[in-house]
C-alpha cells in the first residue's frame, strides 16, 4: 500500500488502522525473501509437478500467515489444476452416461460446475493477494511435470508433449532430446494477472451456464427423423448472466493490466509474454509493437460488445468461413443485449435445418436469437481483425497453429 508522508492524524479510524501495515507509517515492508523461505517446500513440490504434496504444503503456510504471497501462489495454481481435473471427469461421465442412457445427468453436472465455480472464486481471491505483491516471481517448467492430462490413467507421449516446445522460431522442428524442449519460464507480477483473466472468463462461461435449465435439451435423444420440434432452454437463473457479463468486463480488464504491466517490465529473463524489447522468452513466437497494439485493440472491440456499444455482423462473419457467399445474410447480433437482457433460448430443429440461403439464415437467427438478432448496429471491428488473420494464413505468412496458440497466449 502506498501512502502519502505525514500519515495525518485527521484520517479517519479504520483507514488510520489500516496504515498501521503500511510502509508509509513506519511498519516494516512485507519481507518477499523470508515469505519464499517460509513457503519454499510447497514451491518446491510445485516445480516438480507433486501438486497434492503442493497443496499440502501451501495449505499449512497460508493458514498461518495469510500474508505468504508464496504459499497463495501455490495454491492457487494447484486448487486451479484440481478443480479443471475434476470438472473434465465430470463432463465426460456425463457425456458417455447420456449416450448410454439417452439422457444427461443434470443434477449431477449442475453440482459439478457449482462446484468448479467455487474452486475458482477461491483461486482468484488467492490471485487477488499474490497481485499486491509486484516483486514476486517463481521459476517452473510446465514440459517438466508428469501429470495424466488427457484422463486415460496413465502418463503417455501426449501428455508429456503438452506442453513442450516443438517447433523454433523459423518452423524447424526441435529434436526430442533438445532442452529447448522443456524450458523453464520466470513467472511475475504481468503473469499474475494474465491467470486473473483467464479465471474471469472460465468463471463467465460457468456462470452462463448455471444460468440456464438444460433439462429440455434431453429431446434431442428422442427426436424421431423428420420430427417438427420445438426444444426450450429455460432461463432460471438471470442474475448469474448479469455476473457472467461482470466477469467477462473484469477479465479485459485484467488483459489490459497484463498487457500494461508486461510493456513495463526492465528485466529479460525467460518471459512467458515477453514485451517488444525482450528477447528472453522461450515460446518460439515473434513479439512486436504491433502484436501489442492489436491485442489492445482486440480488448477494446470485446469490451465494446459486452457493453453494446457495438455488434457482430453476420455478413463479415459468414465470409470468415470457406464458403464465399454471393449474397451473404445480413444483419448484427447484439451480444450486450444478450447478456443485459437474458431469456429463454428456443430451438426450433426444422428451422436450423433451412441453413441453404441468406434468407434461411436470417429466418433461423431472428427465430433462434429473437430481439439480440437487429438489422441495424454499429460494426464490431473484430471481424476484420478475424479476416486480416485468415488472410494472412492463407498467403503463408502466418501459420493456423500459430495464430491459435496467440489466441492461447494472449487470453
Amino acid at each position: 500500500m502506498h501512502v502519502t508522508p505525514g500519515c495525518s492524524r485527521k484520517l479517519f479510524p479504520l483507514l488510520s488502522a489500516a496504515l498501521l501495515f503500511s510502509p508509509g507509517c513506519g511498519a516494516p515492508a512485507v519481507n518477499l525473501a523470508q515469505q519464499r523461505t517460509d513457503a519454499l517446500r510447497a514451491i518446491e513440490a510445485l516445480r516438480a509437478g507433486k501438486f497434492d504434496r503442493a497443496a499440502t504444503a501451501a495449505e499449512e503456510v497460508a493458514s498461518r500467515s495469510p500474508e505468504n504471497a508464496y504459499a497463495r501462489l501455490v495454491r492457487a495454481v494447484t486448487r486451479y489444476k484440481k478443480a479443471m481435473h475434476q470438472l473434465s471427469t465430470d463432463v465426460r461421465t456425463v457425456a458417455f452416461g447420456a449416450v448410454a442412457a439417452r439422457g444427461f445427468n443434470h443434477r449431477y453436472m449442475r453440482s459439478s460446475l457449482t462446484q468448479a465455480e467455487e474452486e475458482l472464486a477461491a483461486v482468484e481471491r488467492d490471485l487477488a493477494a499474490v497481485a499486491a505483491h509486484p516483486d514476486l516471481s517463481v521459476e517452473l517448467c510446465l514440459a517438466c511435470w508428469e501429470v495424466d492430462w488427457n484422463h486415460n490413467g496413465r502418463i503417455d507421449r501426449m501428455d508429456r508433449w503438452l506442453f513442450q516446445i516443438e517447433r523454433d522460431a523459423e518452423g524447424r522442428r526441435i529434436p526430442p532430446d533438445d532442452p529447448r524442449r522443456k524450458p523453464t519460464f520466470r513467472f511475475d507480477h504481468g503473469d499474475v494477472y494474465w491467470a486473473r483473466a483467464f479465471v474471469s472468463f472460465q468463471r463467465a462461461a460457468l456462470d452462463v451456464l448455471l444460468a440456464y435449465r438444460w433439462t429440455e435439451i434431453d429431446r434431442v435423444f428422442q427426436l424421431a427423423r423428420g420430427q417438427r420440434a420445438t426444444i426450450t432452454i429455460r432461463m432460471e437463473k438471470p442474475e448469474l448472466v448479469a455476473e457472467a457479463r461482470r466477469r467477462i468486463l473484469e477479465g479485459l480488464s485484467f488483459a489490459d493490466r497484463t498487457r500494461e504491466a508486461y510493456l513495463a517490465e526492465k528485466d529479460d529473463d525467460r518471459e512467458w509474454v515477453p514485451n517488444p524489447r525482450q528477447k528472453s522468452h522461450p515460446l518460439p513466437l515473434p513479439v512486436d509493437d504491433r502484436l501489442y497494439e492489436t491485442w489492445e485493440a482486440v480488448v477494446g472491440d470485446l469490451r465494446r460488445l459486452v457493453e453494446g456499444k457495438e455488434g457482430l455482423s453476420v455478413e463479415k462473419v459468414a465470409q470468415l468461413g470457406d464458403h464465399r457467399w454471393e449474397h451473404p445474410p445480413k444483419g448484427f447480433i447484439d451480444v450486450g443485449r444478450m447478456l443485459s437482457r437474458p431469456k429463454d433460448i428456443v430451438l426450433r430443429i426444422d428451422d436450423l435445418k433451412r441453413l441453404e440461403s441468406a434468407a434461411d439464415v436470417e429466418r433461423a437467427l431472428k427465430s433462434v436469437l429473437g430481439e439480440y438478432y437487429v438489422r441495424r448496429m454499429r460494426a464490431s471491428p473484430i471481424t476484420s481483425r478475424l479476416d486480416r488473420m485468415k488472410r494472412e494464413v492463407q498467403r503463408g505468412e502466418e501459420t493456423l497453429e500459430r495464430k491459435l496458440r496467440y489466441l492461447f497466449w494472449l487470453n
